[in-house]
């Protein structure tokens, strides 16, 4: 029998990775409880297959259960993108948020019976909820109220047993993290205002709960500078674990009991990295207090993360080796002092949660994957990151990073002396980063004979403040310059063929693609944005609170007249420059978007047609920001596929 690889183009190979596996067979993974008493794990997952769904999934022992009617969806919309609907309460029933009613519900597992805590209003949403340990009726959650002009979010505190709704903390503009303390007298929770963005600038507050309201709240900011304060964690003894950028990147910081100043956890070796993360969602969790005196914290470097056990009293550490590089949003909880479940994916496995035991953390157990079908091994082309000289704008100080998956399928092989086509992602945010993890989204085309590159560009999380900060005034430019880098690069390592580059990327990433094909229109041979943004006054007037100031901050510089602000804007909107562009565009849009409005998309390709530029557009009905249904989902791969194949392939012979 002939093993050898058939000699195929490269994008024609046979792949096993199929848009069904990619739509129908995969889920999302949303939120993560544990039950100490009980060992029972309960999952939040958004299923594409029945509509984007969220649904509450309890394991015990190797046993699964649904717990959540079809009417119900556990899933939340504070500052629209959500997180951290679903809690659990000390007698191991679970509160959860419904998108499709605003309500907030308990949920007996035990007889099935689901219950409104309170009435529901379409108008007011919540998340992010803390039980009082001590007296759980008590449930702290942050609170969005859309029937005022403008909007409130606030900290509020619910009575379950009365249904009574109290308004615990207002003025700012944004909170996040409220939490109460092990013996459940204290609070904690952070707040912000505009301009600024989580990621930013934070302020982290205590108080003393005294129900239904707070007493003696006290700031704990570092004094005469910014800082950006996230994942407030309660020790056992009532210390106060929290990660703070004033170091330059997100470090460990101890706020003792009776404390005003926090302690910085100095862990010798690992000050070049991050233990918080970007807060684009709630309920993020990266890190845990373990036991008494443990801590498990995710640490992230070059935008790969590690998992360390850390004993913040001697400060000593070790790394767990557990082969996870991408663990992120609400990703461990704890099931003991030397147990605890954790979501991430290797450079081989994709998203799974994992029951964990720090005496040998290499036999982790499976609890559940985010996808059923099992890859093989030899198909699977493992990220490799790269940082790359910054050779293209004026700003060409430091360099750049990307993590590129070569093709890779055991069955086929490029001809001889050919180089492959590239697809370039460009990641949301964009104060955000892609992973090295295992994501089958990208092995979908690198299975094909495609080369794949994820540019983590100026701006990007998992390389510290400075990183990030680098984008701040320059988006529209630095960004896409680096992307333009990223290609120069990979051309000078011979990796990819230089006259076969596509660029696609969602909402942010699709706002790059449109100043890529604009700004740099020799280099793409096809681009396609999903839900990206073409004008950003128009985005300005038209967005929701969360980042009404963002656009704001990330182009203009201080002390701009107005004129010289309008001129930014339309320098910086694709809509204004289409005559620029040269390569083919596809342009994908959720006729529910209230984050990137469908008018974005619209305006776009009424101007490249009437440029006579080459433009498609596809509207997905009842699709938001991001598409959750399987139908989407799978129509999306198939004209992403299409497009590449005209682009990329058929136009180059």
């Amino acid at each position: 029998m002939d093993d050898k690889p058939k000699v195929a183009p490269y994008g024609k190979w046979e792949s096993p990775i199929t848009a069904e596996l990619l739509s129908g067979q995969s889920i999302r993974f949303q939120g993560l409880q544990a039950n100490n008493s009980t060992r029972k794990i309960y999952i939040t997952e958004s299923r594409p297959s029945e509509g984007g769904r969220s649904c509450i999934e309890e394991h015990t022992d190797g046993k699964v259960r649904d717990l959540l009617p079809p009417q119900y969806s556990a899933a939340s919309k504070v500052h629209e993108y959500g997180g951290a609907a679903v809690t659990i309460r000390p007698d191991g029933k679970l509160i959860f948020q419904d998108a499709r009613t605003s309500g907030v519900f308990l949920l007996d597992q035990e007889t099935a019976d689901i219950a409104p805590i309170i009435q529901a209003k379409a108008s007011f949403r919540y998340a992010d909820f803390s039980i009082n340990p001590t007296a759980p009726q008590w449930i702290l959650a942050v609170g969005e109220d859309h029937s005022t002009d403008p909007i409130e979010n606030l900290v509020v505190a619910i009575n379950s047993d009365t249904g009574e709704v109290f308004k615990v903390r207002r003025g700012a503009d944004f909170y996040q993290d409220p939490q109460f303390s092990p013996d459940g007298t204290r609070i904690c929770w952070i707040e912000w205002n505009h301009p600024h963005m989580p990621w930013r600038e934070t302020v982290l507050f205590t108080a003393d709960w005294k129900a239904p309201t707070i007493e003696n709240a006290i700031q704990h900011t570092k004094e005469g500078g910014v800082e950006s304060i996230c994942q407030p964690r309660w020790g056992f003894d009532g210390a106060l674990f929290f990660a703070s950028d004033r170091t330059g990147y997100w470090q460990l910081y101890r706020l003792s009991p009776g404390a005003r100043e926090p302690q910085y956890i100095h862990l010798e070796g690992l000050e070049d990295g991050d233990f918080g993360s970007r807060q684009g969602y709630l309920g993020v969790t990266t890190f845990i207090a373990l036991s008494a005196t443990k801590l498990l914290a995710t640490f992230n470097k070059n935008g790969t993360s590690h998992l360390m056990l850390v004993d913040a009293n001697t400060e000593k550490h070790q790394e767990l080796p557990l082969g996870l590089v991408a663990i992120e949003a609400e990703a461990i909880r704890r099931m003991s002092d030397t147990e605890f479940i954790i979501r991430g994916s290797t450079l081989t496995e994709p998203d799974a949660i994992y029951l964990v035991d720090i005496g040998d953390p290499e036999n982790k157990r499976l609890i559940k994957r985010s996808a059923d079908t099992q890859i093989p091994r030899l198909s699977i082309s493992e990220a490799q990151h790269i940082n790359f000289p910054r050779t293209v704008g004026e700003y060409r100080e430091g360099s750049a990073n990307a993590f590129f998956i070569p093709p890779k399928n055991p069955n086929f092989q490029g001809p001889a002396g050919a180089k492959p086509p590239l697809i370039m992602y460009m990641h949301g945010g964009p104060i955000a980063h892609i992973t090295p993890g295992l994501a089958l989204s990208r092995q979908y085309w690198t299975s094909r004979g495609f080369a794949y590159v994820c540019v983590n560009h100026a701006g990007s999380t998992g390389y510290g403040r400075a990183y990030r900060d680098e984008l701040y005034g320059s988006w529209g430019i630095l960004d896409v310059n680096d992307a333009v880098s990223c290609v120069s690069y990979l051309v000078s390592e011979g990796l990819i063929d230089p006259k076969r580059v596509g660029i696609v990327g969602e909402s942010a990433g699709g706002y790059a693609v449109l100043q890529a094909l604009t700004t740099h229109p020799d280099v793409w041979a096809g681009g396609v944005s999903l839900y990206g943004v073409s004008d950003l006054k128009g985005l300005i007037t038209g967005t929701h609170k969360f980042e009404s100031h963002f656009v704001q901050e990330l182009v203009l510089q201080k002390d701009m007249t107005e004129e010289e602000q309008e001129q930014v804007y339309k320098a910086r909107s694709a809509r204004f420059h289409a005559d620029k562009i040269k390569a083919p565009l596809l342009l994908l849009q959720g006729d529910a978007d209230t984050v990137v409005p469908e008018e974005q998309t619209r305006v776009m390709e009424d101007v490249m047609k009437k440029q006579g530029r080459k433009v498609k557009v596809v509207i997905f009905e009842g699709e938001g920001h991001g598409f959750r249904k399987k139908e989407s989902i799978a129509l999306a791969i198939k004209m992403e596929e299409e497009w590449w194949e005209e682009t990329l392939l058929l136009s180059a012979q």
